[in-house]
């Protein structure tokens, strides 16, 4: 699962253009270079995992709290199509965590894009820079913003803990401090996860130039400790 944060390449009013051929087109198309025509494409699979807390009719995507009324995300398409910057969205159902009890949605904006992870019972959103990839027992989840077109706010990776209906930051490793611990780095990595077992993750770095790289993410007595330094000979000396 890729925890890294997805967002179109192009704005989102041109990326409308391709959802119609979504559901048509090979896997290795054009959608699926796109952040958002892939998620709409995709969405069927996760409104089926979701049983009924979620459904989509046309340009609504409703939720269904089992606790609370139901609320709706809608596609402002006519603003995107004229260029209202401001008013310019569109959503997806990302993915549904039974252990977590929640639902993921992403928010496609004119240009970026933001998370909500969803409370499935009371229906409360906890807005994230990137989507969560979650511990087997749900509890936790690492969220990784950093992208090849952007990086929002100071961390480019998060672990999370699920509290009550919510969620709250638990750790956060800084660019700064990626820097810091690495300077050969040409830039910032990106992360995917290949695994959570127990308390630690294994992980695989990249640049984009796809240089790649593994480390790990252990949750220890004294914190949460990141292997992530580049192999030597990796980068040329700056």
């Amino acid at each position: 699962m890729v925890a890294c944060a997805m967002r179109q390449s192009f704005p989102l009013f041109a990326l409308l253009l391709l959802v119609s051929a979504c559901t048509t087109m090979p896997a290795n198309d054009e959608c699926a270079a796109n952040a958002f025509c892939s998620a709409r494409r995709a969405e069927p699979r996760a409104l089926a995992d979701a049983r009924g807390l979620a459904e989509r009719k046309g340009d609504v995507l409703t939720i269904h709290p089992t606790a609370t009324p139901a609320f709706r995300f809608t596609d402002h398409t006519a603003a995107c199509e004229a260029h209202d910057v401001k008013a310019c969205d569109s959503y997806a159902l990302m993915a549904s965590n039974s252990a977590a009890h929640a639902l993921v949605v992403q928010q496609f904006l004119y240009e970026g894009s933001a998370f909500f992870l969803i409370d499935t019972v009371t229906g409360r959103q906890t807005q994230l820079f990137g989507m969560p990839a979650f511990s087997p027992d749900g509890r936790k989840f690492l969220v990784a913003p950093f992208d090849l077109e952007h990086d929002t706010g100071p961390n480019h990776l998060e672990i999370w803990r699920r509290d009550g209906d919510g969620a709250v930051l638990e750790w956060a490793h800084t660019f700064q401090q990626a820097h810091d611990e690495d300077p050969d780095l040409p830039e910032a990595y990106q992360t995917q996860l290949i695994s959570w077992q127990g308390r630690r993750l294994r992980l695989q770095f990249s640049t984009i130039d796809g240089r790649k790289w593994r480390g790990t993410l252990t949750d220890t007595p004294a914190g949460w400790q990141l292997e992530a330094k580049s192999p030597p000979g990796l980068f040329a000396q700056r």
